[in-house]
């Protein structure tokens, strides 16, 4: 699949979570649905890197808007703060091992009212 790279601002979005919104639409770039995650939530499995500095993860989507959460050991591995521009690689993976931890992830953003109706259930 193909790895994309891009640059993006670090933001504390809403709860307090720091996130790099992402200017792609991974449906579009990579033609996968997302899985589900944990309640409603959904995403795109992913693995990249931060400033070099490698992440598991997901790519979430809430309010017609594209993220990554960046959490706090990203945040001190990558030494970044809110405001820094960041260099941003990513590419998609369908590991059971990441889905466990996106799910895990996944609690701390807003879930929708309704789950998305064609995110696939990919089960561990």
């Amino acid at each position: 699949m193909n790895k994309v790279q891009f640059e993006v601002e670090l933001i504390e979005g809403h709860k307090g979570v720091t996130v790099v919104l992402v200017p792609f639409d991974p449906e579009e770039k990579w033609s996968r649905k997302p899985v589900r995650l944990e309640g409603n939530r959904h995403g795109w499995l992913v693995v990249g890197s931060v400033n070099d500095v490698r992440f598991e993860g997901y790519i979430g989507e809430r309010w017609n808007r594209f993220f990554i959460i960046i959490d706090r050991d990203l945040r001190d591995a990558a030494n970044v703060v809110v405001g820094d521009t960041l260099k941003v690689s990513v590419k998609p993976t369908a590991s059971a091992r990441i889905l466990a931890r996106a799910r895990h992830q996944s609690k701390v953003t807003t879930a929708p009212k309704v789950p998305r109706p064609d995110a696939i259930d990919f089960s561990e």
